[in-house]
């Protein structure tokens, strides 16, 4: 593994900001960045657990802690910071000198060029982010093992392929609790509900891995068991919704060293069993951009976010999006948005019918400029090709 920490510092670059389109709305952000003392150009409504637009991103040079936090031009990984705290970024389970990606100020976003931090990049693949503050780093420098480490994530890259994540606020602070991942698989914990927020990663027969809460509120945690198929470079997430399967936790103080490890799965049940019933709850949309203007993907009137967090596509861009419907199938009006939203163009089979959308299976969605006028829909075509059904055993065959 290709462990090049720290980088050299550089050139300082402002990324153009892009307005932010709230996933289950079409309210536009109307944030203006005001100026920051160390350089950075911070959102005015930049503070933990705030709204944060793609405006502050940050541009500050690296400092004499030796970390940099910069952002990286051409970076595909894109962090934002929404809590209090500055926060130190490693790849990797376990925090280490070598696996150091640089940090992330308070209240800003930045982008990390991840090339030569892997040696496969070109292929593609994934790993673990885990977050310290910076404090915690300046405290722990000779043995960065034991830091606590209030953030953690899984994120893909690859060549051309985007991916975002974010630190909340309420996953950080001085509350704690221990999880125990028992099965050969990934799980990332979410609050309340299977699509709630991301509370943190458990890696496949992670142990004792310590989690953190800004209160001590009991939460009720659900797993949503997380695969990469490193043949095909896609995540396929399986999503209990039965309260049987998720866990309620309450946090205590990190001072106390008696909290008790949680254990997911939460009954003793093999893979096979895990999953005996379990079925896509998704259909998978690679909608493909042969246009020369960025577009977004709509599920009605609903903005979607693919699969590497971001809700849009530019010029010569693929991403997968995830659509809910159910396995008989079932017609799904699915819109590609141009020019912010003034050009709408249907997604339709190549006959021109609606599509039938089937859980499982994959779609294809290719966006091509057909015509002379660009704020004409008819000079677009979008045309969907339905592939074939994911097999599930073969999935888990691949971890």
């Amino acid at each position: 593994m290709i462990t090049h920490k720290n980088k050299p510092s550089r050139p300082i670059t402002f990324l153009a900001a892009a307005t932010l389109i709230s996933l289950g709305t079409l309210l536009a952000c109307s944030n203006s960045p005001t100026d920051n003392d160390d350089g950075g150009t911070q959102s005015s409504s930049s503070v933990a657990g705030g709204d944060q637009s793609s405006s502050s991103i940050a541009v500050q040079s690296s400092s004499s802690d030796g970390i940099h936090w910069e952002t990286e031009a051409g970076g595909t990984l894109r962090i934002t910071n929404n809590s209090s705290k500055d926060m130190v970024i490693f790849k990797g389970q376990t925090p280490t000198s070598n696996g150091i990606l640089g940090g992330v100020h308070a209240g800003y976003s930045r982008d990390f060029d991840i090339s030569d931090d892997v040696d496969d990049f070109q292929i593609g693949g994934y790993f673990v982010l885990r977050g310290i503050t910076k404090e915690e780093y300046e405290k722990n420098k000779t043995n960065l093992a034991q830091a606590k480490a209030e953030y953690s994530a899984m994120a893909t890259y690859g060549q051309g392929k985007k991916f975002s994540a974010e630190i909340s606020p309420t996953w950080s602070g001085d509350y704690w609790y221990k999880v125990t991942n028992k099965k050969n698989v990934g799980i990332e914990l979410r609050a309340g509900s299977p699509d709630g927020e991301k509370i943190g990663y458990l890696p496949a027969l992670a142990t004792n891995y310590a989690l953190y809460a800004s209160t001590s509120d009991m939460q009720t945690v659900y797993p949503v068991y997380i695969f990469y198929n490193k043949s095909t470079q896609t995540i396929t997430s399986f999503k209990p919704t039965s309260l049987a399967a998720t866990q309620d936790v309450g946090p205590r103080p990190v001072t106390d060293n008696s909290v008790p490890t949680i254990l997911f799965p939460a009954t003793d049940v093999g893979l096979d069993q895990l999953f005996s019933n379990v079925t896509y709850p998704t259909a998978f949309v690679q909608v493909q951009n042969n246009t020369t203007r960025a577009l977004r993907f709509q599920k009605a009137t609903t903005y979607m976010k693919a699969q590497n967090g971001y809700d849009n596509l530019n010029s010569g861009e693929g991403q997968v999006f995830e659509i809910a419907s159910n396995e008989a199938g079932q017609q799904i009006a699915l819109t590609i948005s141009f020019l912010g939203g003034s050009v709408l163009v249907p997604v339709k089979l190549e006959g021109g019918e609606t599509p039938s959308i089937k859980n499982g299976y994959d779609y294809t969605v290719t966006v091509s400029y057909i015509g002379s006028d660009p704020e004409n829909s008819a000079s677009y075509s979008a045309v969907v090709v339905e592939g074939a059904k994911r097999d599930i055993t073969d999935l888990i065959e691949t971890l």
